[in-house]
Parts: C-alpha cells; sequence; structure tokens
C-alpha cells in the first residue's frame, strides 16, 4: 500500500484505554513500557505524517520498536476493504454506511504491542464500558514490576503472565468468576497451553482460548481482531448493533455475509457510527 495512513484513529482509540504508569497517549504519539529479553523499557510511537504507517518509532530495544510498529502497521489492504464496503453499501442501499467509508478512509484497528496482555484486556473488559474496565486495569497493573526509575510517569510493565495468574483474584473487584477466568487464562499463556502471538493461526487461537472457562466468542473474536483478522464481526457486541442501526443496517449478519472477507472493516464503521 503507497497510501500514507493516518495515526489519529489509532490514538483516539489507545487514549481513553490507557492503564497509568504503564502507557500514555496524546495526539503527539503513544509511549509505553514493555517487557522484552533485555529487561522493562520504555518505547514510543511519534505521529509523522511522512511515514506510511503515520508513525516513527523509537526507545526502548529492537524487540520493543517492534512491538511498536505492531499497534500500527495496517494489516489489511484498507483500500481494497473500503472498495468493497462501499460496493456492499449499493447492493443494499445504504447511503449512511457509503458515506461513513468517504467519511473515514483507510479505517483500520488498533494492533497490540503485547498479545498476552491483549488476553487479559479483554477478559477484563467483558460486558463492561470502558472506563470500568481501564479501572480494573489500573488494579492489575500493581502486580507489575516498577521501573528503576520512572520515564516521564511511566513508572512499571504490565505484569508478567505468572503475577496475573497469582494475584489476578486478589486486585480485581467484581465477579470472582471473572477474575478467576483472568488468572486462568494468565496460567495458559504461561504454560504454553494457549498460545496467542502474532503469525499464529488464528482460527486454531481462537479456539484454544474459547476452551477456556470464561470466555467467549466476544473476546476470542476480539484478540483476533486486534492480532490482524480481517474478517472478525462481533454479533453480540452491543456497540457493533447500536452504530449498524445508526448507518441504517438493518439485518447486520445479511449485509456481514457481503462484506466478508472485511467484515472486521464493517465493525469498525458500525464502533465508529456508534461513538
Amino acid at each position: 500500500m503507497t497510501t500514507r495512513l493516518d495515526p489519529a484513529p489509532i490514538l483516539a482509540w489507545l487514549a481513553p484505554r490507557a492503564i497509568a504508569g504503564i502507557e500514555h497517549v496524546d495526539e503527539a504519539g503513544y509511549r509505553r513500557t514493555l517487557r522484552t529479553p533485555s529487561g522493562a523499557v520504555v518505547a514510543s510511537a511519534t505521529v509523522e505524517p511522512a511515514s506510511a504507517t503515520g508513525v516513527v518509532v523509537g526507545g526502548g530495544d529492537e524487540a520493543a520498536r517492534d512491538a511498536m510498529a505492531a499497534v500500527f502497521a495496517p494489516t489489511v489492504d484498507a483500500e481494497e476493504a473500503d472498495a468493497l464496503l462501499a460496493w456492499v453499501a449499493r447492493r443494499h442501499d445504504l447511503p449512511l454506511l457509503a458515506a461513513s467509508v468517504r467519511a473515514a478512509p483507510l479505517l483500520r484497528a488498533a494492533g497490540c504491542a503485547d498479545p498476552h496482555e491483549m488476553v487479559v484486556r479483554a477478559i477484563v473488559g467483558q460486558q463492561i464500558s470502558v472506563a470500568a474496565a481501564t479501572g480494573q486495569l489500573r488494579l492489575l497493573a500493581a502486580l507489575g514490576d516498577p521501573l528503576p526509575e520512572p520515564v516521564d510517569g511511566l513508572d512499571r510493565a504490565f505484569p508478567t503472565d505468572a503475577q496475573i495468574a497469582a494475584g489476578a483474584t486478589a486486585v480485581l473487584r467484581g465477579p470472582a468468576a471473572k477474575a478467576e477466568a483472568v488468572a486462568r487464562a494468565a496460567a495458559a499463556l504461561a504454560d504454553g497451553s494457549v498460545v496467542v502471538e502474532r503469525g499464529v493461526d488464528l482460527e486454531r487461537m481462537r479456539a484454544q482460548l474459547l476452551a477456556l472457562k470464561g470466555v467467549g466468542p466476544w473476546t476470542a473474536g476480539y484478540v483476533s481482531l486486534r492480532l490482524g483478522d480481517p474478517d472478525v464481526l462481533l454479533l453480540g457486541d452491543s456497540a457493533v448493533r447500536a452504530g449498524a442501526r445508526r448507518l441504517g443496517v438493518g439485518d447486520l449478519a445479511a449485509v456481514a455475509a457481503d462484506a466478508a472477507p472485511w467484515r472486521s472493516h464493517l465493525m469498525l464503521h458500525c464502533w465508529r457510527a456508534a461513538s
């Protein structure tokens, strides 16, 4: 793809989900702590319009910079996805969907810097608001190791799988079943019985996640989306349904069938409409 991408929608997505002490998001970019083989580091993605992805990454080590780049790197051909959605809008007589595609071209999902962290965040976020989930994640963050020295307000790493497996039920508030699900998932990630990494077979990954008690289709699908799956549609997501209604979509399943294999792109436009 030669078209330069706008990082602003991804920064806007990340901002309300940022965990204090671990992440910072503003108009200039995204900074966060990451654990790498060389230890805990701080890496950044700074807005740069001349860059193909809209950002330049820096700080930390090579592993951290690769992780930050993955947050913004396109994992789908957004131009092709836009063209298909425009066709779907014409086929189903959906002028509001067509207008959304024109207004927000090359829309793409945020990737993730740490796939294991993404699993935990997805489970914590099940059936609660973004604000509530972020508050819970701040409690969980207390389990992580502090940096030797704070860096511009960033002072700790996200907890390891082992730390979460051991401590989640003690620090998370709300239903005990959810805290237990977080701990189980972290233990499975730690022992390798569930493999969630960039480049894995996503269908197999979803099956492994769904085998865990307390993990449902929304969570498995959301993790898959954030790892670059172009064909996710979370039909049970209330914001997706609300956004579809605002776009004039009556039968979302029927419209989505024509949007394959770019259903993730349709879902992003539904989320955009809902917000």
